[in-house]
């Protein structure tokens, strides 16, 4: 058998692997409380500045700058967006890649309601992006989509043709709940299903950016 040093790729014992599987963390946290107090700050901000326009259609998105709020909610929210990011840098084996370079967090509140949806898209060159769920709104109907995000299997063969070619091709639809966090690569496409409610639906999208290396690590 190859030792480490001489094997020229993996070993794989006998059995069934997954091949370039994508990542997606998810976590919960249980504080209606904090939801509240984040709830208030987006709202203030709603009621004072004019939606960014970006996948969002219909509803109010905030400007990037959410995280650089000193208000106490907004503050704990930042700890567990870090907590989850660091998580995940240190799961992607790109460790070399990461050394020397300044790692920095945008994000952004989205504010749905009657009718409102995010089309496809993805966060590139974010390394990393995630969401939190503030607030899911009106319960939907059993056996609909509204409000439910969908990420799209990015391999291109999974889309089309007969079996067995689908035989491991599986939606993965999420539906939210208040205190859910996700994270996934940012080069995941996505979307959101139209939301029917009237209580509004809030979130905070947020990246992670990797910027250049420093010149003490050249």
């Amino acid at each position: 058998m190859a030792t480490a040093d001489d094997r020229r790729g993996i070993e794989l014992p006998d059995g069934l692997h997954t091949a370039f599987p994508t990542p997606l963390l998810v976590r919960r946290y249980d504080d209606p409380d904090f939801d509240r107090d984040l709830l208030e700050h987006i709202a203030a901000r709603e009621a004072a500045e004019t939606s960014v326009g970006m996948s969002n259609v219909g509803g109010w998105h905030s400007g990037n700058d959410l995280l650089e709020s000193e208000n106490p909610a907004v503050v704990a929210l930042r700890g567990r967006v870090w907590k989850a990011m660091k998580f995940m840098v240190s799961k992607a084996g790109s460790g070399g890649h990461v050394a020397g370079r300044q790692m920095r967090i945008s994000a952004w509140a989205n504010v749905a309601r009657e009718g409102s949806y995010n089309a496809v898209h993805n966060h590139t060159p974010a390394v990393f992006s995630g969401v939190y769920y503030a607030s899911t709104g009106d319960p939907a109907p059993a056996g609909s989509r509204d409000g439910l995000i969908e990420f799209i299997d990015p391999r291109p063969g999974a889309h089309g043709g007969p079996l067995p070619t689908h035989a491991f091709h599986k939606q993965l639809i999420i539906d939210p709940e208040p205190g859910m966090l996700l994270v996934f690569p940012g080069w995941l496409l996505h979307y959101v299903h139209p939301y029917r409610g009237t209580t509004p639906r809030v979130s905070i999208a947020f990246n992670l950016w990797l910027d250049a290396v420093t010149s003490e690590a050249n």
